[in-house]
């Protein structure tokens, strides 16, 4: 029936405004508008079963109160249909989804969800939609997300709130301060300089009566987008939007005016609010950031607004301009900004932000001593101006076009599904009133834009001058790191607190927490929510699950060796994933901490006759990247992984992977490329050295407080095992240190122990492993045994010989001792805090960790949510099983409270324990824990998950044990694995090894009584 229906038809009260194919996606697309509410439709219909809606909103605030953000959380607390605390995470915890989420922009609010059960899916969409229409919004939600004052035991007051503290997170970061300030340096008179997300200084001021009139004003169908994307016909999601949504719409908002002038005012009202005031001169801005440590070298930003991208062909104009000054190191813009000596490296902000109504394009450096802001402003101009007036190398350009058409040809599938990316353009178009047909990016404009380079040599130079060099909407904005910045915050909290003390009195601040307390532990009954059940996802007593498609096979190596050579067939749209895999630990655990450094250096330091600039122009026009993965591995003790290790010397190992990605067409020059790396690298520009591990640093530094739960949760781990010891050592605290200690080390030091590293990795042979179509394989046949053999890889040796402790010792991280043992804390610069707690738990190989998988599911969309993040009004809150290492590890998120969340965790486990499951409270889990496994992937994620699973000796048969394990989880075996865990806790032993990790500030810590070891760490 979709088919069918054609611009201008009518299908029951919707109109077709649109049919056009989108033959890049093999899409037909569908534009519709509801009649009778003005609710607009847009789907992409395509054979991918992994279905998405998403509902999106306009939704500008003219102040940084977070009311947009409050809401987002707030229409998820329950709705007409739906009334529990929590419908979202209810169906988290028993959908099938591969998707789940809520998003606030800076002018919108989207909605999105997606599942590869046609079912589930419109279980989500009845969920979403009524959350969205209809939503309770009691006080008490509104407390609960937005803010209130408490009272602790002491009779200390404090604001507390869900998005109050996340945003309280989000100003503890730099990088997150410094990128708003430069993007609000040039949208003043715009909604954009105020913060959606919500100022944590301004959110306390706004009111409930404000909050429901912000819903009210926004959340209409006439101001509703629907994205749709999958192979569910068109009419089928029109019907369902109509008998669950819209008829229930025309009865709540009788007064719609869907006059197309009424629309256009609508439009017109909204683009007032998001057009920035005229800029007639360069601005100057200075402003301050969060910082531990004092620190004083700066941030420095040169920002323009280089208008609209109001189609497909504008928004890749300027992504491909963008590009040829910054698509890699080598580039001219990005080269001048390094070779310049100003700053330590590239600042992260740089980029294209093409998601507002006016582009906004940055670039600059980070590190930059006082004096040299202007400096850095000048390099920046002139190095544009010398491309202007003497033009643009062919190379850079051609990089540039390579590298996107790369992009658009592989299949990709980051946090979310591919159909998550392809919304952003309908959105974009629908939001500010442009034609949606041209809103979609495909190779034709791409195209387009190369025969404009061709028919006018100076194309790209005018394009330079009229966005750039000569326009005024310019600004040079300077950030400094200062410890001031969190002090004065802190002191204007006190005086925000002191201000509503003066407004209600203890009692009644007390009386209001009961209230909200006792509504938050009030008992749900989720028997509205549909949900699926395990039969449905089991065949035959097999579960439906991601297969591996890996085949050993093997190359003859330099020396009459057999390389194991790991093949993974699979429709990759012409593109090779070519990796080449040297064993680690090969090497001294000494060496361990080093080989991050060196994995970040090998690659972007230049080989042979190719400079560092050279090696990355030629990477750029050859490949889609060259880069190096680390992977630990600890396998589990079943009888496949033991039958696989005893005949292969490759599983269970540390790895150094080298990572290429190529079309199929430049097979041959990207090989080639790769073998430059691995045969003639020899870290000799000590300059490139320097600027690279600077970077590594300074990125690694500045990931700290966003993603505080990860660190915890690793160093939490890192005397659980081997490989969690590793772990520690490359990714976690422990690699911040080593960073900072190689800092100090004379530049020619560390080289020198890459040379060594280096010689001694590749002498320990390799594995090499391809996914690609069967095309390039035969391709390839022709081109592995000359690469073979002039690399001189041949079969892996076996590893060094390295006890446990070895690994241990080197997680050790000095501090001042407390007399708790197993307890540290980190103190940084954060408002906020991350918690993390680790109990023994059962190894993959015990048929009791498939229970446990799904009571940490259950933990985690329960109990911890309810107690950490409803009522204690942390962000989020976790936990997790690491069955390799048999552990279980709870972990916060931008926390108020993280101390106080370690008890939180045992009195969870504690009250499960002593929970009764009935049979459809297991169901409901269970399918939530299963829908873990069947995700789908990329053909990039498929090979490499294969090659993992494949390296820890993990078999599909193993899996399938695992995934039916769980999917047969009862209540009675739910409950005893509960039991199980809390009894581990009253064990001497377990007791002994339970552990405690927080990151927080100084005022978390002062008043938490903390009495282990305390470290001091300075971001």
């Amino acid at each position: 029936m979709s088919e069918l229906l054609k611009k201008g038809d009518s299908y029951k009260s919707f109109v077709v405004l649109n049919v056009f194919d989108v033959p890049d996606y093999h899409s037909k697309a569908f534009h519709l508008r509801h009649t009778k509410t003005g609710l607009e439709v847009f789907h992409l219909l395509n054979d991918d079963s992994e279905n998405l809606f998403a509902f999106a909103f306009r939704t500008p605030n003219t102040k940084s109160n977070g009311l947009a953000h409050i809401i987002e959380h707030s229409v998820l607390c329950g709705s007409e249909k739906y009334p529990l605390k929590d419908p979202f995470v209810v169906m988290s915890n028993q959908s099938v989804k591969t998707y789940l989420n809520a998003m606030t922009y800076s002018d919108k609010t989207v909605y999105p969800a997606s599942s590869i059960a046609r079912a589930d899916y419109f279980n989500l969409m009845s969920v979403y939609g009524d959350a969205v229409f209809f939503p309770r919004l009691d006080k008490e939600i509104f407390m609960q997300e937005a803010h209130r004052l408490e009272i602790d035991e002491n009779g200390n007051p404090s604001i507390q709130g869900v998005v109050y503290n996340e945003m309280k997170g989000s100003y503890s970061s730099f990088e997150s301060v410094a990128a708003d300030i430069s993007l609000i340096s040039l949208l003043k008179g715009s909604i954009y300089e105020k913060d959606s997300g919500g100022d944590p200084l301004e959110i306390p001021s706004v009111t409930y009566e404000e909050f429901l009139d912000f819903h009210k004003t926004w959340y209409r169908p006439d101001n509703c987008f629907v994205f749709l994307h999958g192979n569910i016909p068109t009419v089928e999601q029109l019907d369902f939007l109509q008998d669950n949504f819209l008829i229930r719409l025309e009865k709540k908002f009788p007064d719609i005016d869907v006059s197309e002038a009424a629309r256009k005012k609508r439009l017109e009202n909204f683009i007032n609010l998001v057009k920035p005031a005229k800029i007639s001169e360069p601005i100057e801005l200075y402003a301050e950031g969060p910082s531990s440590d004092g620190e004083e070298s700066n941030t420095v930003l040169v920002n323009w607004l280089v208008g609209r991208c109001e189609n497909a062909l504008s928004a890749t104009e300027k992504t491909v301009l963008t590009g040829i000054l910054c698509n890699h190191d080598g580039s001219p813009l990005q080269k001048a900004l390094l070779e310049s000596g100003l700053g330590e490296d590239l600042a992260p902000q740089n980029g294209l932000f093409g998601s507002i109504y006016n582009a906004v394009l940055t670039v600059g450096l980070r590190g930059v001593k006082k004096g040299d802001e202007k400096k850095v402003e000048t390099v920046v101009l002139d190095t544009i101006k010398n491309l202007v007036e003497n033009g643009i190398s062919d190379k850079d350009i051609e990089s540039t076009l390579t590298t996107l058409e790369f992009s658009h040809r592989e299949i990709k599938r980051g946090h979310g599904p591919f159909a998550i990316s392809l919304m952003a353009r309908p959105i974009y178009g629908w939001l500010y009133g442009e034609d949606l047909e041209k809103q979609i990016r495909m190779r034709t404009h791409l195209e387009e834009i190369r025969r404009k380079i061709e028919s006018d040599s100076s194309y790209i130079q005018t394009l330079l001058k009229k966005l750039l060099l000569e326009n005024k909407s310019r600004s040079l904005v300077v950030v400094t790191p200062s410890k001031n910045y969190t002090e004065r915050r802190e002191a204007l909290e006190k005086e925000k607190i002191a201000g509503l003390l003066k407004v209600k009195t203890v009692q009644q601040i007390k009386e209001e927490s009961d209230a909200l307390h006792a509504f938050q532990q009030a008992d749900d009954d989720s028997a509205c929510l549909p949900h699926l059940r395990p039969e449905d996802f089991i065949s035959n007593g097999k579960p439906m699950m991601n297969h591996s498609n890996i085949q050993i096979d093997s190359l003859a190596g330099c020396d009459g060796s057999s390389v194991p050579f790991l093949k993974n067939l699979d429709n990759t749209n012409g593109i090779i994933y070519f990796d080449v895999g040297f064993p680690a630990d090969v090497v001294s655990s000494s060496d361990y901490p080093l080989l991050p450094a060196f994995a970040d250096c090998v690659t972007e330091c230049g080989w042979g006759n190719l400079s560092w600039a050279k090696a990355a122009e030629e990477t750029a026009l050859h490949t889609g990247g060259i880069g190096v993965n680390l992977l630990t591995m600890e396998g589990p003790d079943t009888e496949n992984a033991r039958k696989l290790a005893e005949k292969y010397n490759w599983i269970k190992r540390d790895w150094v992977i080298f990572r290429m990605s190529m079309l199929d067409e430049q097979a041959e020059n990207a090989l080639n490329l790769l073998k430059g790396c691995l045969c003639e690298t020899d870290f000799s520009d000590e300059k490139r050295i320097r600027d690279i591990l600077n970077e590594s640093r300074n990125d690694f530094e500045s990931s700290v407080i966003p993603d505080g739960h990860i660190f915890v949760s690793s160093r939490i781990l890192c005397q659980n095992s081997r490989k969690t010891a590793v772990d520690e050592i490359w990714n976690g605290i422990s690699q911040y240190f080593t960073m900072k200690k190689i800092a100090d080390t004379p530049v020619s030091e560390n080289i020198k122990e890459f040379r060594r590293l280096f010689a001694e990795i590749k002498s320990g042979g390799a594995i090499i492993h391809v996914t690609a179509e069967d095309s390039a394989f035969k391709k390839l046949d022709g081109l592995l045994p000359q690469f073979v053999s002039d690399v001189k890889i041949h079969a892996p040796k076996n590893p060094r010989s390295c006890s446990d402790s070895d690994f241990f010792a080197l997680t050790k991280i000095s501090g001042e001792e407390g007399t708790v043992p197993n307890s540290e804390a980190f103190v940084t610069s954060s408002q906020v805090g991350y918690a993390a707690e680790c109990i023994p738990a059962s190894r993959y190989e015990d048929k009791n960790s498939y229970s446990e998988e799904v009571c940490t599911h259950w933990l985690s969309n329960n109990l911890l949510w309810e107690k950490i993040r409803t009522i204690g009004g942390a962000y989020g809150a976790f936990c997790n099983a690491e069955p390799m290492s048999g552990a279980l590890v709870f972990a916060t998120y931008r926390d108020p409270s993280a101390f106080d969340s370690c008890d939180v965790f045992e009195n969870c486990l504690k009250e499960a324990s002593e929970y009764d499951f009935s049979d459809d409270d297991v169901v409901r889990t269970v399918m939530g824990c299963y829908s873990h496994f069947i995700q789908p992937q990329s053909p990039k994620g498929r090979g490499a998950s294969s090659l993992t699973r494949l390296l820890y000796g993990i078999t599909d048969e193993d899996r399938e044990r695992k995934i039916l394990g769980i999917l047969n989880t009862t209540p009675s075996s739910l409950k005893e694995a509960f039991v199980r865990l809390y009894d581990g806790l009253s064990d001497k032993r377990s007791a002994e090894s339970k552990k405690k990790t927080v990151i927080c500030g100084k005022k978390m810590l002062s008043e938490s009584g903390f009495a282990g070891k305390i470290i001091t760490l300075p971001l």
